[in-house]
C-alpha cells in the first residue's frame, strides 16, 4: 500500500506543521483508489460504547500503545508542557520501556527510538522524532514521577512534560458492521500490517514507520475506514478473500498470528 504511506506521511507533515503555528491540524478528507473485488461472505452487525477514554483497556488484542511491566523513566506517554517543544503541545509522545517511541496525533503516529542511560554519571534520555523531540538530553524525574525536565546538550535549551494517565488513541465506534473472515492480522511481503479487531477497530502498521487506529466497516467488498489525524479522514479499500489470502486495492496480504503485529 505504498500509496496510502506517502499520503499519511504528507498529511501527518501537514498537521505537524499547522499545529506548530496554530495549534491545530488542517486536514481534508481523502480515500484510496477502488479496485473490483469479489463479494464477501459473512458480515455482522455491532453496536459498541466509545472507547475514547478505554479502548486498550477494552480490547486486549490492540498492539499499540503496550508498555513493559519494568520498564524505564520514560515508560509511558507523556505531553510536552514547557520549553522547546511546547508548540507541538497537542501530540502525545509515547514511550514502551523498550526503547521504542511514537509521536500521536489524535488516532495516527509516527514510530521512533529513544535510549535512556548512565553517561558521564547523568541520566541521559536521546531520541530522534520528526517534531519537538530531537538530540541527546540529561533530565531530572519529579519525585512523584509525573514530570521530565530535559536539558539538551547540544545547546542547554529546556523542555519539560507531564506524564498522562489513560492515554488512548483509539476512536469510538458505533454501528459498525464487520465481516467475520476478515478478523485477525494480515501482513504484506515488505511488512505492512492490518488487523481488524471484531469491535470495529482496524489497526494500520505501514513499515514499522508509521501507524493508525481507524472506525472501519466492512460490507459488500469494501472497508470503509474512519479516523482523526488532525481533521477526520476516511480511507476506502475494496477487498478480497480467498483461504488466508487478503487483497486491499490490488495488494496481497498473508494471514498472520495476532501476536506478530507490532
Amino acid at each position: 500500500m505504498k500509496k496510502i504511506y506517502a499520503k499519511i506521511i504528507s498529511l501527518l507533515l501537514v498537521a505537524v506543521t499547522a499545529a506548530a503555528f496554530s495549534g491545530c491540524g488542517d486536514n481534508g478528507s481523502s480515500s484510496s483508489e477502488h479496485q473490483t473485488t469479489a463479494p464477501v461472505t459473512t458480515v455482522q452487525e455491532t453496536t459498541q460504547p466509545s472507547t475514547s477514554s478505554n479502548g486498550n483497556a477494552e480490547n486486549k488484542n490492540l498492539p499499540f500503545p503496550k508498555y513493559a511491566e519494568n520498564g524505564d523513566d520514560f515508560t509511558g506517554a507523556w505531553k510536552i508542557t514547557e520549553g522547546e517543544g511546547s508548540q507541538y503541545g497537542s501530540f502525545v509522545f509515547s514511550f514502551n520501556g523498550e526503547g521504542r517511541a511514537a509521536m500521536v496525533i489524535d488516532n495516527a503516529g509516527y514510530f521512533g527510538k529513544y535510549e535512556v542511560e548512565q553517561k558521564n554519571g547523568k541520566n541521559t534520555f536521546t531520541t530522534q522524532m520528526i517534531f519537538g523531540l530531537n538530540g541527546e538530553y540529561t533530565y531530572k524525574l519529579s519525585d512523584d514521577k509525573n514530570t521530565i525536565t530535559l536539558t539538551k546538550n547540544e545547546d542547554g535549551s529546556t523542555t519539560a512534560m507531564q506524564r498522562l494517565d489513560g492515554f488512548d488513541c483509539v476512536p469510538s465506534v458505533e454501528n459498525v458492521k464487520i465481516d467475520e473472515d476478515l478478523l485477525g492480522a494480515w501482513k504484506s511481503e515488505d511488512e505492512e500490517t492490518f488487523y481488524f479487531d471484531e469491535s470495529g477497530i482496524m489497526y494500520h502498521n505501514q513499515y514499522n514507520t508509521m501507524f493508525n487506529y481507524a472506525a472501519y466497516t466492512a460490507e459488500n467488498s469494501k472497508i470503509t475506514a474512519t479516523y482523526s489525524m488532525g481533521d477526520e479522514m476516511t480511507d476506502e479499500y475494496e477487498y478480497s478473500l480467498e483461504g488466508d489470502t487478503l487483497k486491499l486495492n490490488g495488494y496481497e496480504y498473508e494471514r498472520i498470528s495476532v501476536s506478530e503485529i507490532e
